[in-house]
């Protein structure tokens, strides 16, 4: 299981960057441990509430007043500052984490907005990565390639523009996946911990022939662990690990 690749007994505090299956991820991991840990999901930037099925506790009004680590049971628990008309959820600082992470098992933290788009650039004051933090994933969508290039496709267009030095209506390539994952002011950006590539969706025959093609062309120096998979079947395969 995914939890199991990523070693959580050993590293339980996970944020995630990135773009093209973090909210997936999340409700993967979080599906295969509610029943025993007692979890915290949130956020460093803002996040869409999820179905009341994804979680066990939810609480939009987090304040210091109160001790989270007293509550003994297992499951999902939700924790925000607020939400607004579209049901987005407003994350909670790092310092707010670092205090309360200690009362959880394990810690999922979504420290990337990509407003449901596939790619995003980066900008300056993001991502936001607890300290606490044992693993940052890094999710790409291998599914992207290919893809127009324009604002429909890709959060932060003007970012993704001047890290790639592609074009408006140009296609994405696998140099451009390649400039995410080797710039130091991109995906890896402000990385806490152990540093973990995730190529999503690959689910087809192509789909694995482009991670490969892409893998070939991934600094791994300052990498962990690359892994490729589909979060759909459920699938993963190591593609490089070094001291894990």
């Amino acid at each position: 299981m995914l939890h199991e690749i990523l070693k959580l007994n050993k590293y339980p505090n996970i944020s995630l960057v990135g773009a093209g299956g973090k909210t997936t991820l999340i409700n993967k991991l979080t599906e295969s441990l509610r029943r025993k840990k007692k979890i915290l999901v949130s956020s460093t930037t803002t996040f869409i509430k999820p179905e009341i099925t994804m979680y066990d506790f939810m609480d939009y009004a987090y304040h210091k007043d109160y001790d989270l680590g007293s509550i003994d049971r297992p499951g999902i628990y939700i924790i925000g500052k607020g939400k607004n008309l579209e049901d987005l959820v407003f994350g909670l600082t790092n310092e707010d984490i670092e205090t309360i992470a200690d009362g959880f098992d394990h810690t999922i933290i979504e420290c990337d907005f990509s407003n449901g788009r596939p790619l995003k650039g980066f900008r300056d004051h993001e991502p936001k990565i607890p300290s606490t933090t044992d693993i940052t994933v890094g999710v790409l969508d291998i599914q992207s390639l290919g893809l127009v290039v324009n604002a429909a496709n890709i959060h932060h267009l003007d970012k993704y523009l001047e890290l790639t030095g592609s074009s408006i209506g140009s296609l994405v390539t696998i140099g451009h996946l390649a400039k995410i994952v080797n710039d130091k002011n991109a995906l890896f950006k402000n990385a806490v911990g152990k540093k973990v590539l995730y190529i999503n969706k690959v689910e087809k025959e192509m789909d694995e022939a482009l991670a490969l093609n892409l893998f070939e062309t991934i600094d791994l120096s300052d990498i962990d662990l690359v892994l490729e998979g589909s979060l759909i079947e459920d699938r993963y395969f190591v593609l490089y690990e070094k001291e894990y």
